[in-house]
């Protein structure tokens, strides 16, 4: 989506094999992150690049691919990690403004139908548990930008969703 990158790089035919190749992502984190060498195993990931594939994924066009980015982020900042709590909040503003658009939801238009609505409230939910564990494992004043955003969540619709996942860690 940005700079075009995904329409030269992606067609819809390779959908799927991003997917794919998301949910291996996915996979292989969580193993790393209860694995009991975490220690040994961080190092030889690079996070920074790691999460630059990751905030690709939180502004993909496809809300599959979003939603495991979602979910990769709800890992990291569960972890106990140091220097992954580090390189989130490094990367916290760089983070907000996908995790801000999704927010939003999908504009309504006239042939919006039900079924979208829905499509955009569990969209929503999936960024609402990433935003709670990312408030969580990431210190407060580290990012205007992130810390606006959980402001506009507590003063909107989804605060009671966001309190409770907050809660259900």
């Amino acid at each position: 989506a940005q700079d075009g990158v995904r329409d030269d790089v992606y067609s819809g035919a390779s959908l799927p094999l991003l997917f794919i190749s998301y949910e291996s992502i996915l996979t292989l984190l969580g193993f790393l992150l209860l694995s009991l060498q975490l220690d040994t195993c961080l190092p030889k990931l690079d996070l920074p690049d790691f999460l630059a594939a990751v905030i690709a994924g939180l502004s993909d066009d496809a809300d599959e691919i979003k939603v495991l980015a979602h979910m990769m982020l709800f890992r990291l900042a569960s972890s106990s990690s140091l220097a992954l709590t580090h390189t989130l909040t490094q990367r916290l503003d760089a983070l907000t403004p996908p995790l801000d658009k999704t927010m939003k939801g999908a504009k309504e238009t006239k042939d919006t139908v039900k079924q979208d609505l829905e499509r955009s409230a569990e969209l929503q939910r999936s960024s609402l548990r990433a935003i709670a564990a990312l408030a969580r494992g990431t210190p407060r004043g580290a990012s205007v930008r992130f810390d606006a955003l959980v402001e506009e969540v507590l003063k909107g619709p989804w605060a009671s969703a966001y309190k409770e996942a907050l809660i259900m860690h």
